[in-house]
């Protein structure tokens, strides 16, 4: 499993992401062959390699005569100026017809152009989830339903060449999973469509709600719209799994900072980190949270809820607390999209006044669920492929409902099954 890991202590934008993919490796030929498929006319792709700040980087422009691709930048008052100048004799010359003059396309027109470039199934999958993702967040800051939205910056041709781009270069490096750094926000202000907004614009703050940022003190749009719905779309913002790094590539910035304006992605093959190889590695969230002063009846119910709103594991443990109280330590691993609702329900079913969480590496043994006849009745059985050999349990609330049904002793009704459950095993080999 291949997997693209993007450390963005620079920030990110559609061309850094496209330059480090080149610079990784990516052909260019390659990626402007396919981008060709694009029903829109005009533009021209360029790499060339930079130096930022002792790195070397490739820095990629997609060149649009006619379409003003660098006004979201940060300008001085006199520079946004002559930009602006610059885009009204721009404007006076622009042809009345002509893909590549065509402004301010809606959400919809732009789907039309992914669709009609026919690209493979899992490309126009990828790039319509990022402009449907930047329509959204566009609709919120406007508060306009998303059909109206009509884009500006993000809808004109170079916009769409980077977003497609994107979803080009994971399907030919094989890509299957990405993963990606926190994001940082500058400050200051940029020029836009719609005038000065502060940086980050409301688009980027909107696309990366719940994701994680930092401030950095310089003045700046160190994330564009365009890269944070690259980013936001396909990856996962967490450590990412053991990798073994294969290539690693540099995008450059147009803009120059105190620091390299780069953004870096390494690229490689999932690790077990010498795990057995029947087994999987991941990452996980985990919870915790101490308590020592609710009633333990209550621990039960606490528990269920956890796993009813998808703990993949929760467990206890005695802890002594301050001033000799003795406490409970309250454990669970979740998937990472489960955390907030997990935390939810430790704040409000139990005492505690707050939860930690982190990121966890697991690594897990194939496992499945199967149904065994025995002579008391069809048992649930987890088979488990360990280094060893198979080995399987019955399900414990299987053989509790036959004890039951039957009025036979628990662990009578548990021994006689897990005989039988042994002998069926040997028997699937």
């Amino acid at each position: 499993m291949n997997i693209a890991y993007f450390d963005c202590f620079a920030g990110a934008s559609g061309n850094m992401i496209l330059g480090a993919f080149v610079d990784a490796g990516l052909p260019l030929e390659s990626l402007e062959r396919e981008l060709r498929k694009l029903p829109v006319s005009g533009w021209t792709m360029r790499a060339e390699a930079v130096t930022k700040r002792g790195i070397g980087a490739t820095y990629i422009d997609v060149q649009v005569p006619g379409e003003d691709h660098d006004h979201s930048s940060l300008r001085s008052s006199r520079s946004a100026k002559a930009d602006r100048s610059k885009l009204r004799a721009a404007d006076r010359s622009k042809s009345k017809s002509g893909d590549r003059h065509k402004a301010h396309r809606k959400l919809a027109d732009i789907l039309d152009i992914l669709r009609a470039a026919r690209f493979a199934p899992d490309v126009e999958k990828t790039a319509r989830a990022m402009y449907v993702r930047l329509g959204e967040a566009e609709a919120r800051v406007h508060r306009m339903p998303v059909e109206d939205i009509a884009f500006h910056e993000v809808g004109q041709i170079d916009a769409i060449v980077d977003i497609a781009g994107a979803a080009l270069a994971l399907h030919l490096l094989g890509i299957d999973e990405v993963y990606c750094s926190p994001l940082p926000s500058g400050g200051g202000s940029i020029h836009s469509a719609h005038g000065r907004l502060p940086s980050p614009p409301p688009a980027v703050v909107e696309l990366l709600r719940d994701k994680p940022t930092y401030r950095v003190e310089v003045d700046g749009e160190l994330v564009t719209p365009t890269g944070a719905a690259i980013l936001s779309t396909i990856a996962n913002f967490d450590v990412g799994p053991p990798t073994i790094v294969r290539r690693v590539g540099y995008g450059a910035g147009r803009s120059d900072f105190p620091f390299a304006n780069v953004l870096r992605v390494s690229i490689g093959e999932r690790s077990a980190a010498g795990a057995y190889d029947g087994s999987s590695a991941e990452s996980v969230a985990q919870l915790e949270t101490n308590i020592d002063d609710m009633n333990p009846q209550l621990f039960d119910h606490v528990v269920e809820r956890m796993y009813a709103e998808g703990a993949l594991d929760v467990w206890m443990q005695p802890a002594h607390m301050k001033k000799g109280r003795l406490g409970t330590i309250v454990s669970a691993l979740a998937p990472h999209e489960r955390v907030n609702a997990l935390a939810a329900v430790l704040l409000a079913e139990t005492t505690t006044i707050g939860v930690r969480r982190w990121t966890a590496q697991r690594v897990t043994l194939r496992r499945s669920i199967e149904s065994v006849d025995t002579s008391l009745g069809p048992v649930r059985v987890k088979v488990v492929e360990a280094p060893s050999g198979a080995r399987a349990r019955p399900e414990y609330d299987d053989c509790k409902a036959i004890a039951r049904a039957r009025g036979i002793a628990l662990a009578d009704v548990m021994r006689a099954v897990e005989r039988e459950v042994d002998a069926w095993l040997t028997r699937r080999g």
